[in-house]
């Protein structure tokens, strides 16, 4: 069935970043088929007006904990697993709840893509999945089961097992000694038992993935000195790598640029729980895009509730960071640094039909999403929508 969001304000996101005027969007079967303005519709074409609204594409979080982190009173976290420092075989996927109310969060605010998994209490803490917010099965709205081996550096890994449980790590020399474990174990592997590791489901596998170039290694750091020791290791092994949060990279702009790394910003608008995140700052995107550095903006769930990431570009926005550059952090940008691209981040044909569409031009102080549709399906739908 062919359905039309007619005469829309569409913010595409593509490369050229075009902002369309009463245009049509053409959906079938979950894909967006055309774009263009006064097309001439079919008799049978479902059509949704969206004169005076705007569509931006369905915003993406590159860095949350939805489905697993246990949130009001849930007893058990699933996104740590506490019962070691070092478990690289946990799989994001074997613990999200694709029914958790968090989820439900997620399409009120707009956001149709999420990356999600292990938390930083482990320096070795499992892999990550990348999946829609919304979905006729759970399996069907994994986007990419394994997105990026997790590990954390600083406080929290030193925190949990050092000083709650006495055992390692209790320094950071030896948070980075076990992050290395893996890799040193792989690397001294004789090739036929490298291939054998898969086969296997072996504890070294997801290092040899990380190795391969075929996922990154995605490495929690706020301090400065944990986000140049992340560094370090990505080139000792010549891994693509993620920093995650980069609370102070502000003081280290053109190392991190030299490193070829990517970056999640956030969460900033929360109180410095601890003493390596009191310099976190609003201000930080708009170096990073001065810098050129690639970086989405995230809310880390449920730090900053998932439904308020667009809230979180509307507070780098206020701090200097160019609007359209923000919103490119929870979009275009943000697919880029996760590797799903070519399928969602922009408005563009043969991409998937994710949108949300807005009562207002976005970074406007009364913009609510009116409706977000996931592969061409509305998933949720405030009392303001009109058809």
């Amino acid at each position: 069935m062919l359905t039309v969001l007619r005469n829309g304000t569409v913010y595409t996101m593509n490369q050229s970043n075009e902002v369309l005027r009463n245009a049509d969007i053409w959906v079938c079967e979950g894909e967006i088929t055309k774009i263009g303005k006064n097309t001439d519709l079919p008799s049978d074409a479902q059509v949704i007006d969206c004169t005076g609204q705007f569509i931006t594409p369905g915003l993406i979080d590159a860095h949350t904990h939805v489905g697993l982190w246990a949130e009001v009173t849930e007893r058990q976290n699933d996104a740590n697993e506490y019962s070691s420092p070092w478990t690289p075989l946990m799989n994001a996927k074997d613990g999200i709840d694709p029914r958790h109310f968090s989820f439900e969060q997620a399409v009120m605010g707009g956001v149709t893509t999420v990356q999600t998994g292990a938390g930083s209490a482990n320096p070795i803490g499992g892999v990550w999945s990348i999946l829609k917010t919304a979905g006729a099965s759970f399996d069907d709205r994994i986007l990419i089961e394994r997105s990026g081996l997790k590990g954390a550096l600083g406080e929290n890994p030193k925190n949990v097992f050092g000083n709650q449980y006495k055992t390692m790590p209790m320094t950071r020399m030896a948070v980075a000694h076990l992050i290395r474990k893996g890799f040193n174990q792989v690397l001294q592997l004789k090739d036929s038992e490298r291939d054998q590791l898969s086969k296997d489901n072996s504890a070294l596998a997801p290092f040899m993935e990380v190795l391969e170039r075929k996922m990154p290694l995605r490495l929690h750091c706020h301090r400065a000195d944990d986000i140049a020791t992340a560094i370090r290791i990505a080139k000792e092994y010549n891994v693509k790598l993620s920093l995650e949060h980069c609370t102070e990279g502000m003081l280290m702009l053109d190392t991190i640029k030299a490193s070829g790394a990517t970056v999640t910003l956030g969460p900033y608008m929360t109180p410095a729980t601890k003493y390596e995140n009191r310099f976190s700052t609003a201000k930080s995107p708009k170096h990073f895009h001065e810098t050129g550095i690639p970086f989405a903006i995230m809310t880390d769930h449920p730090f900053i509730p998932i439904q308020y990431l667009y809230y979180c570009v509307v507070e780098a926005v206020k701090n200097g960071l160019d609007e359209l550059a923000g919103l490119e952090s929870i979009t275009c940008a943000a697919a880029a640094i996760m590797g799903i691209a070519d399928k969602v981040g922009s408005v563009e044909k043969g991409k998937d039909a994710d949108f949300a569409i807005w009562s207002h031009k976005p970074f406007e102080t009364k913009a609510n999403v009116l409706a977000t549709y996931i592969e061409g399906k509305e998933v949720y739908r405030h009392e303001g929508m009109i058809r």
